[in-house]
C-alpha cells in the first residue's frame, strides 16, 4: 500500500527507510519535518507491507522556478517488483500540480541500479557534480584575511548575503538556466540552516556560508553554500569561511560534513581538497519534462 504521510511518526519512518535505502543521504525526522513545515505543498509517501514500511518518494519544490524535485526509493530486497514506478509515478503527478515544468532528481554514478531505473522512466542526465567528505579534527580555525571578521548571520546581512548567494548561484557551472531562488523562500531556507556565516569588510557582507543539519543522531552535516562577492574573490575568504565552518560543526557536535559542487568548478575542487576533503562518487543529477 502506497500512502501520504499522515503524522510526525509517518515522518520518521520516512526519513528512516529512505536513510536506510541511501545511507549516504541519510536524514534525520527533525530534518524532514523541517523541510515540511516550510514547504506544507510537499508530498512525502510511503510504501507499506503490513507493518513494514519498504519504500518511500518526494515532491517538493526546488530552489529554480518551473522546476519540481522528485526522489524515490524502494528496500532491495521489494525492488523489480513496480513498486519503484508506482512511487514515482504519484510524485511526478504531484509535482505537475505544484505548476511545474520539469521534475529533477539525482543518483550517483556508482549505483547502475538507478541509474537504469531513472533513464527507463525518461530522465536524462544535464550535469555532475563532484562531492567531498570530511571527519572533524575539532581544530580550531586561523584568523581570517586582514581586514575580514567572520560572525554569524543577523538580520541587517540578509540583503547583501542574498545577494551573494545569488552571484554565487550564477557563477556556479550548470546546465540549468531556470530563475534562482525569491528572497522570501532564501529566507525562509536559510533561517532554518544549523549555522549561517558571513564575512564582513568594512560593514560590508562580502562571502557567505551555510551548514545544513542532515542527521545529528548521526553527527553528519552539509555545507549547503559557500561563495564570496565577485570583488572579493581569490584574497582567501572562502577559505577562511570553510575553516570556521567546520570548526563550528565540531563544536556543534558533528563528525562529518559534506559539500559538493559542479564537477567543473576546479577552484573549489581544490580548496575542500586542500582542506582534507576527500571525493566520493559523482552525483549525477536528471530531468524531464511533465505533462
Amino acid at each position: 500500500m502506497i500512502r501520504e504521510i499522515r503524522s510526525d511518526r509517518d515522518l520518521a519512518a520516512h526519513a528512516e527507510v529512505w536513510s536506510a535505502i541511501s545511507p549516504r543521504d541519510a536524514v534525520s525526522a527533525d530534518f524532514v519535518q523541517g523541510k515540511l513545515a516550510r514547504e506544507p505543498e510537499r508530498l512525502y509517501l510511503l510504501a507499506e507491507d503490513g507493518d513494514r514500511v519498504i519504500g518511500c518518494g518526494l515532491a517538493s519544490g526546488s530552489s529554480r522556478a518551473g522546476r519540481k524535485f522528485v526522489l524515490v526509493g524502494v528496500i532491495p530486497d521489494r525492488r523489480r517488483r513496480g513498486l519503484g514506478s508506482e512511487l514515482l509515478e504519484r510524485c511526478l503527478a504531484h509535482a505537475q500540480s505544484l505548476g511545474g515544468e520539469a521534475a529533477v532528481s539525482f543518483v550517483w554514478e556508482d549505483c547502475a541500479e538507478s541509474l537504469a531505473f531513472a533513464a527507463h522512466h525518461g530522465f536524462t542526465e544535464y550535469e555532475r557534480g563532484a562531492e567531498y567528505i570530511v571527519e572533524l579534527d575539532g581544530k580550531p580555525a586561523p584568523p581570517p584575511p586582514p581586514g575580514i571578521e567572520i560572525v554569524e548571520i543577523v538580520p541587517e546581512h540578509y540583503a547583501g548575503a542574498y545577494e551573494i548567494w545569488l552571484e554565487g548561484a550564477s557563477d556556479a557551472p550548470s546546465a540549468d538556466e531556470s530563475s534562482p531562488m525569491p528572497y522570501e523562500r532564501w529566507l525562509s531556507e536559510t533561517g532554518a540552516k544549523e549555522l549561517v556565516l558571513v564575512a564582513v569588510e568594512a560593514g560590508e557582507v562580502v562571502g557567505f556560508a551555510a551548514l545544513e543539519d542532515r542527521n545529528r543522531a548521526e553527527g553528519a552535516a552539509g555545507n549547503d553554500l559557500t561563495t564570496v562577492r565577485r570583488s572579493h574573490r581569490r584574497r582567501g575568504i572562502a577559505e577562511a569561511l570553510k575553516r570556521e565552518q567546520l570548526a563550528r560543526a565540531a563544536e556543534l557536535g558533528y563528525l562529518t560534513v559534506v559539500t559538493g559542487q559542479h564537477e567543473e568548478n576546479v577552484g573549489m575542487r581544490h580548496l575542500n581538497e586542500k582542506l582534507g576533503y576527500r571525493p566520493l562518487p559523482a552525483t549525477i543529477m536528471v530531468r524531464r519534462a511533465l505533462g
